[in-house]
């Protein structure tokens, strides 16, 4: 652990430099009238520390990124390529959390390398941590989906998520450097943004509850009975005595194969690898399910007594038991700075949730809140934003909703390219997160209302815009 801990210093020094020469470029951009505002889709994606056992989610992160010259968005002419500060092909290979990724993702997606010919690491996208982003014309941004982005140990103050394994703190919100050129190669446009990828909470109560149950407080113990809890639902199933790649050792089993998982791109659950083979003693069949893994997980811990009565009786409110808390605290957006509004008031608390069977259209607009109403069977303190009376466009990819797959000022600017991403909308707690916010209204001739920063969503027409106001105020696209 202490070389790698020496190999990724060095690494963080020499992009620290980067960063700061990125910096340069960025105030002296060859052409003024370009500007580049790009952001992660989702403010927190979850990746696992180990993945010898079960699989819930891989590394995939994506990043958008609109492209304006003055107020026209760019859509041809220019290469718009990303670089992730603190992944390099040499930290990942040397992380032995990584390493387990390495080994098994081949097993959890049959056919899949994740280093290509050339021993760069690669999502199961194909994307690269440094690589070019493709235009969609659907969201008039450049799109890289699929970075296979993963926390890490810097050393730095930026260690923060606590590690359930007991190892270092790492480094959740990692940073993206975007460069916009043209035919020529000629720099036009630089930005950051922050790219968040954290470990949930699963471990937190699973190595303690194998240890209560006679297993090692282990991954592989934790593991092992979770396998027989599986097995005391209606399946029998156990999952730790299912072999999906023949080697006669459980595991790595992916969820998503028994329960559709629309984060893995299913509407229903695809089956079995064609290798699969099940341990000695196993007694069941293997099937597969017709509950959507959002609706099990989060049905199983809402109404499980040994949940209630011995981890958290709070648990259908207390979202960072799973998802990124560990000192992350993903949640970090201006509703969470400026109110006291919490996930639950928006999304609903898990019993809410079940009762609307919101899990049977997981990450779906027809499950999620927008700006304008919360999501189905929600009771809340608070108001929602008063609806859009502009020329919008939202459209239905199949996942989230209509705050990150929308486009609200005159039709063409993603909400997000103004707001921030979703649970980091400006200003955020996070000071990393209001950097491009900072830079872009950062201009002494700019002005802003009392209570209102350069930190805030972007409002000053003049920093697309030419010869327009200076000061800070709501574009045209809400009623007041």
């Amino acid at each position: 652990m202490k070389s790698i801990k020496n190999k990724t210093l060095a690494v963080i020094a020499s992009s620290a430099i980067a960063i700061l020469l990125f910096a340069a470029v960025a105030m002296s951009a060859t052409t003024a009238s370009y500007k580049v505002i790009a952001r992660n889709d989702l403010g927190m994606h979850c990746a696992c520390p180990t993945f010898e056992g079960f699989l819930l989610l891989p590394p995939f992160n994506t990043i958008r990124a609109q492209v304006l010259n003055g107020s026209s968005v760019v859509s041809t002419g220019v290469t718009v390529s990303y670089a992730i500060v603190e992944n390099t092909d040499a930290v990942l290979k040397a992380d032995p959390y990584y390493s387990s990724w390495l080994v098994n993702s081949p097993k959890l997606f049959p056919g899949f390398q994740p280093i290509n010919a050339q021993g760069k690491i690669v999502g199961i996208t194909g994307k690269m941590l440094s690589d070019t982003m493709t235009y969609d014309a659907v969201s008039k941004s450049y799109q890289a989906v699929g970075i296979p982005a993963y926390p890490v140990v810097t050393g730095t103050t930026k260690d923060i998520m606590i590690d359930p394994l007991g190892g270092p703190k790492r480094d959740p919100y990692l940073t993206a450097n975007i460069t916009v050129k043209n035919s020529t190669g000629t720099t036009l446009a630089t930005t950051s943004t922050t790219v968040p990828v954290a470990f949930g909470g699963c471990c937190t109560c699973h190595l303690p509850l194998a240890s209560q149950n006679g297993y090692p407080a282990t991954p592989a113990g934790s593991f092992a009975y979770l396998g027989v809890m599986h097995a005391q639902n209606s399946s029998k199933i156990n999952i730790a005595m299912i072999d999906p790649d023949g080697d006669g050792v459980g595991g790595p089993v992916r969820c998503s194969w028994c329960h559709w998982d629309p984060a893995m791109g299913e509407s229903a659950a695809p089956g079995w690898p064609s290798a699969t083979k099940l341990l000695p003693g196993a007694t069941f069949t293997l099937k597969k399910s017709v509950y959507s893994f959002s609706d099990v997980l989060h049905r199983y811990h809402a109404k499980s007594q040994k949940v209630l009565t011995q981890f958290d009786a709070n648990i259908a409110t207390n979202c960072y038991d799973c998802h990124p808390g560990n000192n992350v605290n993903c949640f970090r957006g201006s509703h969470k700075g400026k109110t006291a509004i919490w996930c639950t008031d928006c999304h609903g608390n898990l019993n809410e949730r079940i009762a609307a069977n919101q899990m049977a259209h997981p990450w779906q607009q027809q499950s999620l809140p927008t700006c304008f109403e919360k999501s189905p069977g929600v009771n809340s303190a608070f108001a929602c934003h008063p609806h859009d009376t502009s020329n919008s466009k939202s459209w239905d990819p199949g996942l989230f909703g209509k705050f990150i797959d929308n486009r609200g000022h005159k039709g063409s600017v993603l909400c997000e390219s103004c707001h921030g991403s979703a649970h980091a909308e400006a200003p955020s707690t996070l000071a990393a997160d209001n950097v491009q916010n900072s830079t872009l209204q950062g201009n002494a001739a700019f002005t802003f209302p009392a209570g209102k920063d350069k930190t805030y969503a972007i409002g000053v027409c003049n920093v697309c815009h030419t010869s327009k106001s200076n000061v800070w105020a709501r574009p045209p696209h809400l009623t007041n």
